[in-house]
C-alpha cells in the first residue's frame, strides 16, 4: 500500500503543478510505470472517480476561484485552467456548479 500511496500522491502533485497543460492518462501511467488500462483501474480505486473526471473537477474548482478573485475573461481563465474548448469549459462549469461561468462571478 506504500507504493500505491507514493504514486497516487506524485500524481496528484503533478496534476497540481501542471493543471494548466494538457495532462494525458498515458502521461499520467509513465509517471506511475503502469499500462493506460491500469493506470485507469488505479486510479478509480484510489479515488473513487475517473482521472478524467478528477482532473476537470480539480481544473473546474480552480476556474470558479479565479472567477471570484480576478478580473481575466472567461476565455483567459478557462485556458489558464488547462481547457482548450470555452464550450466545452462551459458546459462542464454549468454541469458542476449550475450557472454559467459568467453568472458564477457575479
Amino acid at each position: 500500500h506504500v507504493k500505491q500511496l507514493d504514486k497516487i500522491k506524485a500524481v496528484l502533485s503533478y496534476i497540481d503543478e501542471h493543471y494548466s497543460e494538457s495532462i494525458s492518462v498515458e502521461d499520467m501511467a509513465a509517471l506511475c510505470f503502469y499500462s493506460k488500462s491500469y493506470f485507469m483501474k488505479f486510479f478509480k480505486e484510489c479515488m473513487g472517480t475517473s482521472f478524467i473526471s478528477y482532473l476537470n473537477d480539480y481544473r473546474l474548482e480552480i476556474a470558479a476561484k479565479m472567477l471570484l478573485a480576478a478580473d481575466d475573461n472567461i476565455l483567459d481563465i478557462s485556458s489558464a485552467c488547462g481547457f482548450d474548448n470555452l464550450s466545452y469549459f462551459t458546459r462542464s462549469f454549468k454541469k458542476k456548479y449550475g450557472v454559467t461561468p459568467g453568472k458564477y462571478r457575479k
